[in-house]
This record gives C-alpha cells, structure tokens and sequence, in this order.
C-alpha cells in the first residue's frame, strides 16, 4: 500500500505531498488540475515510463531543471528525472540500471486512452506486450533489447549498396532466435489474460473477450518466413517481418472490436483487459498489484458502475481520479480517503 507521494516539479506540481494510507483514495477536482499526473507518477515509479509521454523528461515542470517523485509504500521507491539524465532509487540506493528498478511497484493503470489499444495503430498494441510483460519478467526485457540491437543492425547492413548475404544470414539467425521467445512469452501472457477475461466478463456481465495474437510470418517455420522475405528486405532496406511487425486482435462475442463495439463497449474492454491484467499479476507474482484507475465512471452506466464497485471494493489499494465525487456510489466513498486537488 503506497502511505505518501511526493512530487517535486512534476508537471504542474511545485512541491506537494499526499497522504494515502488508505485502502480506496480518490483524487477530486476539474480537468486540468493534476489529477491524472499523480497516477502518471505512481506509473512511473513501477514502470519508468509515462502513458502519456513517451519522453519522459517532458514530465519536467516548465523552467525547472529536474523532478523527483518520491513513494513510501513496501519499499520507498524514488525518481529523478533531468535532460542530463535519470535515476532510480530503492531505500535510497541507487539502482544502476532501470532494468533493476522496473517492475518492484507492482501497479496497473486504466486510462481512458486504453481505447487506442482497439482503435489506435499496431505500434500502440506492441508497446502494451513490451511494457506489460517486461514489468513482470526480466528476461523478456534482456530478449527485446537484444532483438532491437540486432534488429538495427540488420536494418544497417539492408540499407548498404552491396549486401553481404553472408553477414545477412548471421544476423538473421540471430534475429529468430529472440524472436522465438519474444514471440512465445506474448501468446502465453495473452493467453493468460483470456482465461481471466472469462470470469471477468462474466462478473462484470459483459460480451465475451478475447485476445488473439498475430504474427508477420509463419511461426513453425520462421526461417522459411526470412528466406522469402530477402529480396523484399533487400528492395525496401528493411526488415519487413519480426516481432517488430506484429499485432494482436481484440474480439467482441468472437467479432473485432475496433468494428463492431460500440465506444461504450470499447470503454469496457479496457476496463476488463486491465483488470486481467492484475489478476495475472495477483496470481504470478503472489501479490496484489495497486490498481489506478483514471476517470473510469465517467464512461460506464449504473450497471457497471455498481459492478466495478463490487471489485474495488475487494482490491488491496485502489486510486481513482474523477472531476466530481457525485458519480461515485455512496459504498465506495464511505471509506475512501477523498482529497481534493485545486489549480
């Protein structure tokens, strides 16, 4: 359970603390207050990263040098973020590498920019796989750096006048072997999210979900997908299939959602593919990640809403943001730590 935030120009935040010793802490205030930039900070010290910026020292108030975001939670967890740099803290030791810092906090963030998981373009649904699955395992995050080094350099000798196929074929085989596990762990964690999607949709009384993962070449046999794929690498100077080209499918009673849901419907999917998520994570990592739930009622209907109370209810520590207290059930905001955030 995080117990204190502190921010120190982060966004629009001078210098501020919250305390959040409680099991449900809800952020009040209008639009454009900072509501969303402390669950972007709680993001950031489980992640490193932002889901609303993908460089995060813009996350640097404006005409100031640096930020911290300081956490008191199972540990006390630290960032520090300038242009020079960044660094993580745990129990005040320096973490020498992000990669040792990622993941510790254990927390899943719903944001109403999650539709883009069904709308948007592929990249935004490779980016979910990558920062979700690398939050739980280690190996995969090693694998996907390994995959972009070798990626690149392939791409580099694609793009020379003369190719040499023989440099080619090294980096190719290179290339399938952390594509294979890259592209192995993904199904799994997908296939892992189904079978909670299941019970999920149920309790929330939704159509059935369901992920389906889609390759760029032929899985059995991706050495052959290379072998026909050269000579357009060789034309185009680039490698057109890989882990890199991938996507995955969200379906609605078996139908693409992107088609068939509505925008309320779509809001749902998310809703439901994130608490998934920390049901994968409960029952992995034997422990209850935090749930961050940004703005979630404004989209759902008293059904819904009464459902998702019903579960929150249940969670180990759960923050939400909302612009007025008076769309939250009178069974939640009994025992939630209510603060209110002014411009």
């Amino acid at each position: 359970m995080i117990s204190e935030i502190k921010l120190k120009s982060f966004r629009l935040f001078d210098n501020v603390t919250y305390k959040t010793n409680n099991q449900l802490v809800i952020f009040s205030g209008q639009n454009a207050v900072g509501k969303t930039s402390v669950l972007e900070a709680i993001y950031l010290c489980s992640s490193t990263k932002s889901q609303r910026e993908n460089d995060i020292t813009n996350l640097v108030k404006d005409n100031d040098d640096f930020l911290v975001v300081e956490l008191k939670a199972d540990n006390n967890y630290k960032v520090v973020i300038s242009k020079a740099g960044k660094s993580y803290y745990i129990n005040k030791n320096e973490c020498k590498k992000a990669s040792d810092f990622i993941g510790n906090l254990k927390v899943v963030l719903f944001s109403p920019s999650d539709i883009n998981l069904i709308d948007g373009i592929k990249g935004l649904r490779r980016r979910f796989l990558d920062i979700e699955i690398s939050l739980l395992d280690k190996e995969y995050l090693r694998y996907l750096s390994y995959y972009k080094k070798i990626l690149n350099e392939r791409n580099e000798v694609l793009k020379q006048k003369i190719n040499d196929k023989a440099i080619l074929n090294v980096l190719t085989s290179e290339l399938i072997k952390y594509l294979k596990q890259i592209a192995i762990k993904r199904i799994e964690f997908l296939d892992s999210l189904n079978i909670y999607l299941e019970a999920i949709c149920k309790n929330l009384n939704i159509s059935s979900i369901r992920l389906e993962y889609k390759t760029s070449y032929q899985l059995d046999n991706i050495e052959k997908s290379f072998n026909e794929k050269l000579e357009r690498d060789i034309l185009t100077k680039t490698t057109n299939i890989g882990i890199h080209r991938d996507d995955f499918q969200i379906l609605i009673n078996n139908n693409l959602a992107s088609i068939y849901a509505s925008n309320g419907q779509k809001h749902i999917i998310c809703i439901a593919i994130r608490l998934a998520i920390k049901e994968y994570i409960k029952t992995k990592c034997k422990t209850e990640p935090i749930l961050l739930l940004d703005d979630v009622f404004s989209t759902l209907d008293n059904e819904r809403i009464k459902k998702l109370t019903e579960y929150v209810k249940g969670s180990k520590q759960t923050f939400i943001t909302t612009t007025s207290i008076l769309g939250i059930p009178d069974e939640i905001l009994k025992d939630a730590l209510v603060l209110r955030i002014e411009k």
